[in-house]
């Protein structure tokens, strides 16, 4: 197991460099001048506004539509607008979904719908084709009963594992308590409210707020204003409806004082932590370059304080980083990083001490100029991309900006002083008035907390207030008794010790790539292991008496660490603990929860590594193995979740190992085949 978890600690970082030095900022290159494309603004009789972008130099074309109905809430039926989005891509009363995803494809198109607004894009030459599905999409949706279902259900999963995942979870609560769950921006989408939505309802908000009079047309390519405008008129001229009115909400109050909010969560070995607090900075505030800048130093990329100080020097995170919003209703300002659990508290305290010196020190000449290139440079490029120039366009009128507020950002930009950012750092991250949100295992970070001196309140993964967690195990818990019934639940201690020898064949697959695993192991102490991946093999042998290690048929040193590490893999760990020789093994004070299974947690230190692996108490069998591993961007938590369990020969043996490598994505590997006490040629371990 061991060398699954490093080998994908690797692949995470494998396009990174480990002999890039971070510590040294590269120099910044001097800004280009870029133009910006001009664009055509017209209205169609029933209202809708249409924005033309000609681009010619690919023979491609996107139609764009969005409805802007203002801020909206959703109460009990909260996610009734997603699920009207998916609806619409479902079938059209013209056509039904198979249809409807055949024409798509017919012309190498693509369809996107969402709770307000519909995409297609392709090629200029089907034109008229991408007109009609879009037109059609979003004036005559069908609303399929057997798709509804469908579409529920998947949400509803997609929900269930989001609250698995410390950083939905952190975004989640975060948004609820900024502005409260009955303020749109801060309502929460639950399993609960996803239940409560109906077919009839989704129909309800389809009629409310896809109207002409507050949709805008956005069309980018390789298209004439002449003929975008003859389409616009031949597909959506006949739409017709009026939305008549827009509920406004309260600006949301700012925190009294700063505060830490704990989202407990048992079974995390690393903190997710944000430092947030609400601000008023719309598109086309005159503090909006000003506020770039200062964000650009304090925590937008890996040359920003935050990240240099958390994580090149301290070391405490894979990566630290501040942004903030520049909505039309709400907005904020956040910092954030994930840590590991010991370090929970000081990571806090580093976040508090950059908000503190970008407030209170001027930033050097330096820190300003690398900035300001760092922005105009991404701002020119980002006029490569069509779209871009499109989303100006409909800021412009969105927000009622000047028609040449794009072309004077860079001058604009270039009067940014040190004076400015310190001051824009005062006015919108107010000291005293942060939200602290934290998920993790509040029984290990809570007293270090406490040591900052702020009050430390307890809520749910849905924002309600609750109780701070207690250590809650049974009475004469030992972990020899957790090992104990790992043991049995897989089969017994006797038919354990009775495999002489066990073959794993094992495979996945990852943007693309396959990879594949062979683990051989026998009695007494033998073992092989073999990785293959694109970017090379690696085997390691131990024959009783010496440990071999190769990367791509080399032999590669091997020290005392990789030597105990080799000679601590097994196929069973449970065997090697309870032997008492090889490990150490201590139960922790408080069960954990994986998904909705409640677990016994324990720490194994087995040659040079600590790990956590985590017992379900109704089945006793491992479901999670969780490792800090050391890549070349640093400490990185590796969770393997096992599932799958299925009896090889009586044996209990996981085929399946997920491996969350970043949210929504997740690398599965899977058990091809297992045999026991087969013939093994012994030469694999010399």
């Amino acid at each position: 197991m061991k060398r699954i978890i490093l080998a994908l600690a690797a692949l995470a970082t494998f396009s990174a460099s480990a002999q890039l030095d971070r510590s040294i900022r590269p120099s910044a290159a001097e800004p280009r001048v870029p133009t910006i494309a001009p664009y055509t603004q017209f209205t169609l009789k029933n209202g809708m506004t249409v924005l033309v972008v000609e681009d010619h130099k690919l023979p491609r074309i996107s139609v764009g539509l969005s409805m802007d109905p203002g801020q909206l809430y959703e109460g009990e039926i909260a996610g009734v607008g997603f699920l009207t989005g998916d609806l619409l891509s479902e079938g059209t009363t013209l056509r039904d979904k198979a249809s409807l995803d055949q024409s798509v494809d017919y012309i190498g198109a693509r369809l996107r719908t969402g709770p307000t607004g519909v995409n297609t894009n392709g090629l200029s030459k089907y034109a008229d084709q991408l007109f009609s599905i879009a037109a059609e999409v979003a004036t005559k949706p069908a609303f399929p009963a057997p798709s509804f279902d469908k579409l529920k259900n998947q949400f509803i999963t997609s929900l269930k594992n989001e609250r698995d995942n410390p950083g939905s979870i952190r975004s989640n609560v975060s948004r609820a308590l900024l502005y409260g769950t009955i303020h749109p921006a801060g309502e929460l989408v639950t399993e609960a409210t996803v239940n409560n939505v109906t077919l009839k309802d989704c129909q309800t908000f389809y009629k409310t707020y896809w109207k002409p009079n507050i949709a805008t047309l956005v069309i980018v390519g390789d298209i004439s204003v002449d003929h975008a405008r003859q389409l616009a008129e031949t597909h959506f001229g006949s739409w017709k409806g009026k939305f008549k009115s827009e509920v406004t909400y309260p600006a949301p109050s700012k925190q009294a004082n700063t505060r830490i909010v704990l989202v407990n969560r048992d079974a995390s070995v690393q903190s997710s932590i944000t430092v947030t607090n609400t601000m008023n900075l719309a598109v086309g505030h005159p503090d909006a370059e000003a506020m770039a800048v200062m964000n650009q130093v304090l925590g937008a990329g890996s040359a920003g304080r935050l990240f240099q100080n958390l994580r090149e020097d301290k070391a405490y995170t894979y990566g630290a980083y501040s942004s903030y919003g520049t909505g039309k209703y709400t907005t904020s300002f956040s910092a954030e990083a994930e840590v590991r659990n010991a370090v929970t508290d000081s990571a806090v305290a580093e976040f508090l001490f950059e908000l503190n010196r970008i407030r209170t020190e001027p930033i050097t000449a330096d820190d300003l100029r690398a900035a300001k290139n760092n922005l105009s440079g991404s701002f020119g490029r980002s006029l490569e991309n069509p779209a871009t120039v499109a989303r100006f366009a409909t800021n412009i009128q969105e927000y009622g900006l000047s028609s040449d507020y794009y072309n004077n950002y860079l001058t604009r930009l270039e009067a940014v002083t040190a004076a400015d950012v310190q001051r824009v750092a005062n006015t919108y991250i107010e000291e005293g008035k942060f939200l602290i949100v934290i998920v993790g295992k509040g029984l290990e970070i809570a007293k270090g907390l406490e040591r900052l001196g702020f009050p430390i309140e307890y809520y749910t993964l849905d924002a309600e207030p609750t109780a701070a967690p207690v250590a809650t195990l049974p009475e004469g818990l030992t972990a020899q008794k957790v090992l104990d019934v790992a043991m049995d639940a897989m089969g017994g201690r006797e038919a354990i010790a009775a495999v002489q020898n066990i073959d794993i064949q094992q495979e996945a697959s990852l943007m693309g790539m396959t990879l594949t695993f062979h683990s051989v192991y026998a009695q007494p102490n033998l073992i092989f292991s073999e990785q293959k991946t694109p970017m090379g093999s690696s085997v390691k042998k131990y024959n009783g008496k010496q440990v071999v290690v190769q990367a791509n048929g080399q032999d590669v040193p091997v020290d005392e660490a990789m030597t105990a590490d080799v000679i601590n893999d097994s196929w069973c760990t449970e065997l090697l603990l309870t032997a008492g020789e090889n490990g150490n093994v201590k139960l922790s004070e408080a069960p954990a929860t994986i998904g909705d299974a409640l677990c016994y947690e324990l720490v194994v230190t087995l040659g040079s590594n600590e790990v956590k692996r985590y017992y379900d108490a109704k089945t006793g069998l491992c479901v999670r193995q969780s490792q800090v591993a050391q890549t070349p961007q640093g400490d990185q938590v590796i969770n393997v979740d096992f599932s799958d369990y299925k009896a090889v020969d009586g044996i209990s043996v996981a085929h399946s190992m997920k491996v969350p490598l970043q949210p929504g994505m997740d690398l599965e590997v899977k058990t091809i085949s297992v045999t026991i006490n087969g013939e093994v040629d012994k030469n694999i371990f010399n």
